[in-house]
């Protein structure tokens, strides 16, 4: 049997300015999930672009880069 010993999701996201990029982050923090931002970049027009690694439901958070708790 297979069994979660830590996971999360990667995902690259585009806001269109900061407090949008904030508002998301509050929600996440709401939720008491964790999370950690790997890159941001400022793109022209005050956008911003983020690539983030968030807790998948309530699995463990991967405290490592190579996924190991």
């Amino acid at each position: 049997m297979k069994k979660v010993i830590a996971g999360c999701i990667d995902l690259m996201l585009e806001f269109d300015s900061a407090s949008e990029l904030n508002r998301y982050i509050a929600d996440i923090e709401a939720k008491k999930q964790e999370y950690s931002i790997v890159d941001r970049k400022e793109l022209p027009g005050n956008r911003i672009m983020i690539r983030i690694h968030r807790q998948y439901n309530k699995s463990p958070f991967p405290t490592t880069e190579g996924g190991e708790n």
